[in-house]
């Protein structure tokens, strides 16, 4: 059975030749020379099918979000939408996109993440993101409390899996969603009584400290005084 651009789930060989494929484009990662089933004709059917088998590796998210901040001026967007059109699941190669601009300040990788999402809907119903392949305890924490990343919610996959798109300094993106943030914070108003810090504590810091009072107010609490130590409970 076909899968999109993939003959077959991705067995060892097939990603060990993966990576040796990404990192002749400049990719951090590292591979061998294997046999497999495929031959991209361009960097962007790589992309592609990297894109693909990315949903078994978890381990291709940040090498393929690097990939494409440190390439984008040598993507052809156009082509790579072409491509785009083949895939079982654009939507994977957008979320790659969505980490990537969460990255970087880089105008026109915003554009063309943009450009390469126009057209697209998002998965319904949600799916999570990697199949038979997450990180041990993903599951149960992401059933435990709720938590989605905004990358994968805004294509229709659950995940919390964070890309490190820096080896060097283990630099991890990766922001909740809405809908995580309101679960959270409804959560811990039945605490009784937080802090905005502690708030961002659960949130992993990944909204200002205004868009985090908001949430608050959303879930019912009012600050008892004002400034950062303000403690925030149920109003009455």
């Amino acid at each position: 059975m076909k899968h999109g651009l993939l003959t077959r789930v991705p067995t060892q060989h097939d990603l060990e030749r993966l990576y040796w494929e990404l990192a002749k484009r400049g990719a951090p990662s590292v591979g061998r020379r294997r046999p497999w089933p495929y031959r991209p004709e361009s960097f962007e059917a790589l992309l592609a099918i990297a894109a693909e088998a990315l949903r078994y590796d978890p381990r291709l998210l940040g090498i393929l979000a690097e990939l494409v901040i440190a390439q984008e001026s040598s993507l052809n967007a156009r082509r790579l939408r072409e491509e785009m059109l083949t895939m079982r699941w654009p939507q994977a190669l957008l979320v790659v996109f969505e980490f990537a601009r969460e990255a970087t300040d880089e105008r026109e990788l915003h554009y063309m993440a943009d450009y390469l999402g126009k057209g697209h809907r998002r998965l319904e119903p949600p799916e999570r993101f990697f199949i038979d392949a997450e990180v041990p305890g993903a599951r149960i924490a992401q059933r435990k409390l709720g938590r989605n990343l905004r990358a994968y919610a805004r294509w229709g996959f659950i995940g919390s899996e964070r890309p490190t798109v820096d080896a060097f300094r283990k630099r991890t993106v990766g922001r909740l969603d809405a809908a995580s943030r309101r679960r959270i914070a409804a959560r811990l108003a039945q605490s009784g009584a937080l802090t905005i810090s502690e708030y961002l504590d659960a949130v992993d810091h990944g909204v200002s400290r205004q868009q985090a009072a908001s949430d608050l107010r959303a879930a019912g609490l009012a600050p008892s005084g004002r400034g950062p130590g303000a403690v925030w409970r149920a109003s009455s």
